[in-house]
């Protein structure tokens, strides 16, 4: 009974918790994501989704330079590009 209870809880919580609603992103941005890697892909699509979850667009921008730049990749676009092939693979 314990047990049951103590699960219950738990999922209640994670269940509470949910996936972050996406950050608002300018039209031209999704854009020009959409320009190397097309919305009809699933993997694109999701790579897109989690993108918006997780960073601002400021973020996502300063990210963007300083790939250009740099070459540093940033890594939570690396995290939800990996997760999207993995959870998509052909």
């Amino acid at each position: 009974m314990r047990r049951g209870l103590i699960a219950l809880s738990g999922a209640s919580i994670l269940w509470a918790c949910g996936q972050a609603a996406p950050h608002p992103y300018p039209e031209s941005a999704r854009m020009s994501f959409e320009a190397s890697c097309p919305p009809n892909s699933a993997v694109c699509a999701c790579t897109w989704d989690r993108i918006t979850r997780t960073m601002t667009h400021e973020e996502y921008e300063a990210a963007l330079e300083r790939f250009r730049e740099d070459g540093l990749m940033e890594p939570r676009i690396t995290r939800a590009r990996t997760q999207c092939l993995e959870r998509h693979r052909s």
